[in-house]
């Protein structure tokens, strides 16, 4: 299967205007760390238990919801506890200059930290939460819209995302650092102890232990915020919707059109997800 002229001029146009005209990171700069994410990539995950460790070691009271967002949230969510270290998260894609390390020393910019998933897992999963307002069958939503405009978030968006924090960890490793949500899952407490010394958290092994230990999933449901949507914590994977053969031939087309980070994974090796749909 080949992607159109279309798509990839398409594709190329909306990420050089959506990438020059993001300059959300240079005006949220002023904190000490900044999670940016894939959507259903395990945010809330990571985000409850640093919220955790950090309410453990300074004595503040945990996060209400599971988007822990009164202690880790967006740009422009109130800092509830200011004796915390002040953290931001949010899925902006980045603006071409962080790529370049002297605008990191200049403009005093914070750490980073990318937390990414298998996109053929995130796009499963955003299906799943998302179907019911999208309005369209999943080999519909796979194929996405170019433009932007029809999803919160879709092939088209993943990869750019990739390919632009991509590009900025291989030009600024010691300032931003890629973590896996399949790494995550396999070494939490490796893995949440390497975010926290990026972002020079200085938490303790305990604070850390303890952010895992009340982090499973049914804790995270039980504190789920009634004024989102449902889907932010699912507990099993058996609702993922089926990639057809053409499905898997479009994936793997556009991937090796226009994916140049793809961050460690292999989009031409499908026995993860067929492992995963069997599950």
């Amino acid at each position: 299967m080949n992607v159109s002229l279309r798509q990839r001029f398409g594709y190329h146009l909306h990420a050089w205007r959506r990438g020059l005209g993001n300059l959300a990171l240079f005006h949220t700069r002023h904190c000490q760390g900044q999670l940016l994410s894939m959507h259903q990539s395990g945010t809330h995950w990571l985000k409850f238990m640093l919220a955790h460790a950090l309410s453990h070691h300074y004595g503040t009271p945990g996060p209400v919801y599971n988007h822990a967002n009164d202690i880790i949230g967006g740009p422009r969510d109130p800092q509830v506890y200011p004796q915390l270290p002040r953290l931001l998260a949010s899925h902006t894609i980045p603006h071409p200059l962080l790529g370049y390390p002297f605008i990191h020393q200049r403009l005093r910019l914070p750490r980073y930290v990318v937390l990414v998933r298998d996109l053929r897992a995130a796009l499963a999963s955003n299906y799943v939460k998302w179907q019911e307002h999208y309005q369209v069958d999943f080999s519909t939503y796979l194929r996405g819209d170019v433009a932007g405009r029809r999803y919160n978030s879709d092939l088209w968006w993943v990869l750019r995302f990739l390919n632009t924090w991509g590009e900025v960890i291989a030009r600024v490793p010691a300032r931003v650092i890629l973590v896996r949500y399949e790494d995550l899952q396999r070494d939490t407490a490796g893995q949440l102890a390497r975010v926290a010394a990026h972002f020079a958290l200085d938490l303790p092994v305990a604070a850390l232990a303890h952010a895992i230990a009340v982090s499973d999933k049914a804790s995270m449901l039980a504190r789920a915020d009634p004024a989102r949507p449902a889907g932010a914590v699912r507990l099993s994977a058996t609702a993922d919707p089926h990639y057809t053969a053409a499905d898997r031939a479009f994936i793997m087309a556009v991937c090796a059109a226009c994916l140049r980070h793809p961050c460690g994974y292999d989009y031409a090796d499908w026995s993860r997800v067929e492992a995963s749909a069997r599950d």
